[in-house]
């Protein structure tokens, strides 16, 4: 229950099965502020629990009378209230800023559960949950609402406002999409953009009509989600999204026009356009990646953040013109290399499975430069390397769609991805003849090595009017092991044609020979962005 002055007290009952014995000190994830007043179990028995102030010891944890069994299955009763987990922010609008511990839970994100999830508000706001609606009713001067998962969800969580609601039902595939924004602005921004009548709501249709485009493209590409229904709805946040499982926190920078986004922000505001771009699809994508696909540990960490990036750079290529795709994988590719104050860059501080240890003091933006742009580029050379001058993206396509599968519910890690593409794999990708993608993973998963590439060629006339190409590419600034395939691209007649691979291991240079029917008017090795590069370079001599 939320009361009117956004402090809330709950109830929570807690089924879960034991997986391992002997535990009697059950550690339980709850905002510190949120404090317990009872805990019961089975039978409605008593059970002494620890929390101490805030302040002392932050942790909330039950004891058990008796120690747990393997496989049995346990129920709790817990009594809750306090505050800190919504903020007001004025004129309707609040910040949920307690996401994932505003209710008693049990390893969020690491196990998925089904959810019954009942809320009872000021009825003058709105509640939007995780789930399905299931009802809606009226106590008195408080809005009801019961919400049912009918799959399992890593999460639970909710978003709360002075909403206007806008829905769209897919006529393709039926996916029911809601749009939830508020009328007014928040009050720090009300005095910044009051020469405007700046109405988040009013660019709702927009957000439907994105979200509806984006769910299509995903579900072509990844496989269809079980969901049935997302969200889409507006935080008083500026700069930063998050999603859960069917219900996704937009930044209310994302309900307003570029004008609006103007008014605010002056000359700033042409810097925020890739991610205003970006972020509806980014967050869609997490549907996907780290809900229906969890993750092992933070060492996989990439394979959520990194599989939405490369989420995003599908919605960039199914949207904009080629130019702007180049500009994507461009600018991801200097969020990996530029070097910072103290003279480092994100590759610098370790492998991309090193996750959030990847920051330290004299690179603290690290993580964030590796685990999206780098794990979105392993993407994107996967798919290259996959990629079928007739079918084209099917074996990346079916390949995805199996790993979505066979973790669906479930904790992937890197190796399991690995797996998955090893299923997958053509004899073209087995150059270590063991039919498995140890080289590239050791190369960009587990290694550091970021390669410059130059290639030198010359045509010269041969018989018949055709032409003889022979290239030298060298590898450079990496490891003796580090092993690339590089695509070799010539334009001809005005057409792009793929010419097989050229492989190098180590600093070394490898030689190509072609015949050609014509000279090429260009000669790429990186035309569909497939290769992370410090550096390329293409000369004719």
């Amino acid at each position: 229950m939320i009361n009117g002055g956004a402090q809330i007290a709950g109830v929570t009952d807690l089924k879960f099965t034991a997986k391992t014995t002997g535990t009697r000190v059950l550690p339980l994830g709850l905002l510190p502020n949120l404090r317990v007043a009872t805990v019961t179990g089975e039978g409605h028995r008593e059970m002494p629990f620890i929390q101490e102030p805030v302040k002392d010891d932050p942790f909330f944890h039950v004891i058990l009378p008796e120690p747990l069994v393997a496989g049995r299955s346990y129920q709790l009763h817990i009594e809750y209230e306090g505050g800190m987990v919504i903020e007001k922010e004025g004129n309707g609008n609040f910040a949920v800023g307690a996401r994932e511990d505003w209710y008693p839970n049990l390893n969020t994100f690491l196990d998925h559960a089904t959810y019954d999830l009942t809320f009872k508000i000021p009825k003058q706001f709105m509640l939007v949950s995780v789930g399905k609606l299931a009802k809606e009713w009226t106590e008195g001067n408080q809005a009801c609402s019961q919400w049912i998962s009918e799959v399992p969800l890593a999460v639970a969580g909710f978003n709360y406002g002075s909403f206007k609601k806008k829905t769209l039902t897919d006529k393709e595939d039926k996916y029911e999409i809601e749009s939830y924004a508020n009328s007014e602005l928040p009050d720090y921004l009300r005095n910044a953009g009051q020469s405007l009548a700046l109405t988040p709501a009013s660019m709702a249709d927009r957000a439907l009509v994105e979200s509806e485009n984006t769910i299509r493209l995903y579900e072509h590409w990844f496989g269809t989600s079980p969901y049935g229904r997302i969200a889409i709805t507006q935080q008083p946040q500026f700069d930063f999204g998050q999603s859960w499982p069917t219900l996704v926190y937009l930044p209310i920078s994302a309900f307003l026009d570029s004008t609006q986004r103007y008014s605010l922000l002056g000359a700033n505001a042409f810097g925020f356009q890739n991610f205003i771009q970006e972020v509806t699809p980014h967050e869609i994508a997490h549907q996907w990646w780290g809900h229906m696909v969890g993750l092992s540990s933070y060492h996989d960490q990439w394979l959520s953040e990194g599989f939405a990036e490369f989420s995003a750079s599908l919605y960039v290529e199914a949207t904009e013109k080629p130019d702007a795709v180049g500009k994507f994988w461009d600018r991801l590719r200097d969020e990996i290399a530029q070097k910072n104050q103290y003279g480092n860059s994100p590759n610098d501080a370790g492998p991309l499975w090193l996750g959030e240890r990847l920051n330290y003091s004299k690179n603290p933006g690290a993580y964030r430069g590796m685990i999206y742009p780098k794990g979105a580029y392993v993407l994107q050379m996967i798919r290259s390397l996959m990629r079928d001058e007739k079918t084209g993206d099917q074996d990346f396509i079916a390949m995805m769609k199996d790993f979505v599968q066979t973790y669906l519910y479930k904790n992937a890690s890197s190796e399991g991805f690995k797996d998955t593409v090893e299923k997958h794999m053509k004899a073209s990708l087995d150059v270590e003849g063991n039919h498995r993608m140890d080289w590239f993973f050791r190369d960009w998963i587990y290694g550091t090595d970021l390669p410059k590439y130059h290639l030198d060629y010359t045509i010269t006339p041969a018989d018949g009017g055709k032409v003889v190409f022979e290239g030298k590419l060298t590898q450079s600034e990496v490891s003796p092991d580090f092993l690339m395939r590089l695509p070799l691209y010539f334009e001809i007649d005005g057409k792009w044609v793929a010419a097989g691979r050229v492989q190098v291991r180590g600093s070394n240079t490898a030689t190509v020979k072609a015949t050609l029917p014509k000279a090429p008017r260009n000669v790429s090795i990186n035309l569909n962005h497939d290769v992370l590069a410090a550096e390329i370079s293409v000369r004719k001599q």
